[in-house]
């Protein structure tokens, strides 16, 4: 009996221990896969944690990347093209003041004032030989040749200046046609008197004579004036 008592405690006293190696050995190991599970898990979660920092934290202040546009900075130091408005000249825009009188005048025409253009002396203003006075002077106009009575009329339409009788040229009859003067000498009588305004054609008197051109033969005495100057009244008439 005490021999079988033995060898039942020998027996349950290894049973024991073995059963106390295998506690052991399934603790470690389910210690190993604890940390194993641990330790590959830990590095992924701060992995993942500085990359969500890096992306979203810029010099310390915190944005989100889906809400940020991105903008070129080279686009943004671009100012707009503001165009210029064309420059304008400041320079005053001179106008030309014509009166209506000398205007008409310029563009009408002028008529010989007798039905002749037959020219017995032209106009000159070196001295030219006069028969009559038996001396040499000027000729400041033109005689055309017409018959003693022969009707004088207006070269244009205008207003007359001044009716007189000079000691030189007779009867004279000065009528203003805008710019143009023309001065009807050695009239045998006159029609028309002075402020008066007349028409192209309008009967200004009749041929007389010419005192110092008496020799000359009979002819009405025409002198030119074009902005105050004496010119031929050649140039004047059509």
């Amino acid at each position: 009996m005490n021999l079988h008592m033995q060898k039942s405690g020998k027996s349950n006293k290894g049973f024991y221990i073995a059963l106390g190696v295998c506690l052991i050995a399934v603790g470690i190991a389910a210690w190993t896969t604890y940390d194993s599970v641990v330790n590959y898990a830990t590095p992924q979660d701060k992995t993942q944690s500085q990359t969500a920092k890096t992306n979203n934290t810029v010099s310390g202040i915190y944005v989100t990347e889906s809400s940020t546009p991105k903008v070129s900075s080279q686009a943004s130091s671009k100012k707009p093209a503001v165009s210029e408005p064309a420059p304008v000249s400041s320079a005053p825009v001179k106008k030309k003041k014509v009166k209506a009188k000398q205007a008409n005048a310029d563009v009408q025409k002028f008529l010989y004032p007798v039905e002749g253009k037959t020219v017995l002396r032209k106009f000159s203003k070196e001295p030219v030989y006069y028969k009559t006075m038996q001396d040499y002077r000027s000729h400041m106009g033109v005689d055309l040749s017409a018959k003693s009575g022969e009707t004088v009329k207006s070269a244009a339409d205008g207003i007359v200046k001044k009716v007189y009788k000079d000691s030189r040229l007779g009867n004279t009859v000065i009528i203003t046609h805008g710019n143009v003067e023309i001065h009807y000498c050695g009239l045998a009588e006159t029609s028309v008197k002075a402020e008066e305004t007349v028409k192209q054609g309008q009967t200004l008197g009749t041929v007389g004579t010419v005192p110092i051109e008496t020799e000359e033969g009979t002819h009405l005495h025409v002198e030119t004036l074009k902005d105050g100057k004496s010119v031929d009244p050649l140039t004047v008439f059509d």
